[in-house]
């Protein structure tokens, strides 16, 4: 299964613009699984997945790290993203 994880921060305003592109392919992409992290939490993949600015998105396929994306998208570059 393809994973998306955006890497985020509440005191990011450009995360908070791409909240509306993001849960709006999160509503409509089926066989996706979708994961939000806080780049300010401990979580062991933000090391993994170099996350140094946010907001960052990444594809896992077969648990490894297979593309990522620097900054907010639109609905439409985030799906071509996706793939």
């Amino acid at each position: 299964m393809k994973t998306i994880i955006k890497y985020y921060t509440n005191s990011c305003g450009p995360c908070l613009t791409y909240n509306e592109a993001w849960n709006q392919v999160l509503t409509t992409t089926p066989g996706v699984q979708f994961i939000s992290i806080d780049a300010q939490s401990n979580d062991p993949r933000i090391q993994e997945h170099g996350i140094r600015n946010v907001p960052t998105t990444v594809v896992v396929e077969n648990g490894k790290m297979v593309r990522k994306q620097l900054g907010a998208m639109s609905v439409q570059q985030l799906k071509s993203f996706i793939g």
